[in-house]
């Protein structure tokens, strides 16, 4: 089930792309056409499609990248200046070469938003680099300042990231948990044991569930991803977002997110909403849903441990300006200026989020990917709705919804709970690697839940 990977699934859920010692597989440049990395005869980086001969497999190993596959097998990536000076600018060009233990010009760093980034030579290393295109409708690849905003988006094949159920913990480690399709698995549980020495019995304090589904379009093994998930807050306060393979009809006519393929409920499933929108429901919860397109998507893994009222904001993993906060309610448009830095074409995406300001427009937009931004007074969530292909028959395109969330606030109160479900049960493995190791219930239907809000599953009583 690795797919290109965010959902993190994380699923991508909340999760965080890691600076593993030690990962192969194919590196992507977008899975929307279908593009990735590979190394020509002259060991110069260019992208493919993803079936193209020259596709490379490579191994992160430390800060390096080598080439495991093809011509350049055992080469590591360096950066090469061209002498011409392309366009009176400083230009450098990812070459494989032999590798050298002290070379810095090697030292690459494959950032948790998907950027290569290092340091050249040609300007004393004083500024950070990024891999982009030598032009948009040029597939060879060069070193420019990272500044500029075009950096490609690479995705590592055995990372949580577009819904597939690829799990990247919350200790930063990686695991494949395949599921079934059509089924539903706890990602988070968070229950309450009664302080009475007489009773065992618990509470469910907050629950998390995510449903599977296989497009049999997409290869074997990365043809599942996550297409509904189930957040049950407590007290009667829910939130279910789903996804159909094609447009309800009250939307031929509507402005409706997904283009009418992705919708919401606030009473359990008995009623959905399909339209961008500010939603309140329950007392301090919160649902703003907007559609959006590739270069506004998000693709940030990681997640604040709120203050609430206290001024000491404790980060789970260093500095973010993302802290959500609950005491006074922002405008929605807010929420673009808060995750434009973390989007995956940031400087394109300025451009449309200063638009959605001057004409105030942000729910008339019309969209085949959305954006919803889930809060709740101890939990808040992100959510990424990503579809590909659906509305055309190509050969050989993978298509596919994809939902990928992750958490980006949770209370101090609730994360002293002890925490169970596949995301929740690697949150104390730290350094803790492999599934089976990391995971109490040695099957996936040890997860499995009966339904969107059902909270109990047999993992909870494996010990």
């Amino acid at each position: 089930m690795k797919s290109f990977a965010s959902i993190v699934l994380f699923l991508l859920s909340s999760l965080s792309v890691v600076h593993a010692q030690n990962e192969t597989g194919r590196f992507f440049k977008n899975l929307e056409n279908g593009f990735c990395m590979g190394i020509d005869e002259h060991h110069y980086i260019y992208t493919y499609h993803c079936h193209h001969e020259r596709v490379t497999q490579f191994e992160r190993t430390g800060n390096r990248l080598v080439a495991q596959t093809g011509d350049s097998a055992g080469m590591c990536l360096e950066s090469e200046q061209d002498p011409g000076h392309l366009d009176s600018t400083l230009d450098e060009w990812p070459r494989f070469k032999a590798c050298e233990a002290g070379n810095s010009a090697q030292i690459f760093e494959f950032q948790p938003d998907g950027r290569w980034t290092g340091h050249v030579g040609g300007d004393g290393y004083a500024n950070e680099y990024c891999m982009a295109l030598l032009n948009p409708n040029h597939i060879r690849v060069k070193l420019e300042l990272s500044s500029n905003g075009n950096c490609i988006i690479w995705f590592d094949a055995d990372t949580g990231t577009v819904g597939d159920p690829i799990i990247t913990g919350l200790g930063g480690q990686q695991f494949k948990f395949d599921g079934r399709d059509d089924a539903w698995y706890a990602n988070i549980a968070i229950q309450s044991q009664s302080n009475n020495l007489f009773d065992s019995s618990t509470s469910s304090l907050f629950q998390w569930n995510m449903k599977f589904k296989e497009f049999p379009t997409c290869p074997k093994g990365d043809d599942m991803f996550v297409s509904s998930i189930a957040y049950d807050f407590g007290n009667g306060n829910t939130v279910l977002i789903a996804t159909t393979s094609e447009q309800v009809p009250q939307c031929e006519n509507q402005i409706c997110l997904g283009d009418g393929t992705l919708h919401i409920s606030f009473d359990g499933g008995e009623t959905f909403v399909s339209n961008p929108g500010d939603y309140n429901f329950g007392v301090g919860n919160r649902v703003v849903s907007h559609n959006t397109y590739d270069a506004c998507s998000r693709k940030w893994f990681d997640f604040d441990i709120s203050k609430n009222v206290n001024k000491d904001v404790s980060l789970l993993r260093g500095q973010t300006e993302r802290t959500l906060e609950m005491e006074t309610e922002k405008p929605a448009l807010q929420y673009l200026t808060e995750q434009q830095r973390s989007t995956i074409r940031p400087v394109e995406c300025e451009g449309w989020i200063q638009e959605r300001f001057a004409k105030n427009d942000l729910f008339m937009q019309k969209g085949q990917w959305s954006t919803i931004h889930v809060e709740s007074p101890e939990i808040s969530f992100h959510v990424e709705y990503r579809r590909n292909n659906l509305d055309h028959d190509v050969d050989g395109q993978c298509n596919f919804q994809s939902l990928d969330a992750w958490m980006t606030r949770v209370s101090k109160v609730l994360y002293g709970e002890k925490w169970n479900g596949i995301l929740g049960e690697t949150r104390n493995k730290n350094g803790v690697e492999g599934r089976f190791n990391i995971l109490r219930g040695q099957n996936d239907s040890d997860y499995e839940v009966n339904g969107p809000f059902v909270t109990e599953f047999p993992a909870l009583h494996i010990r």
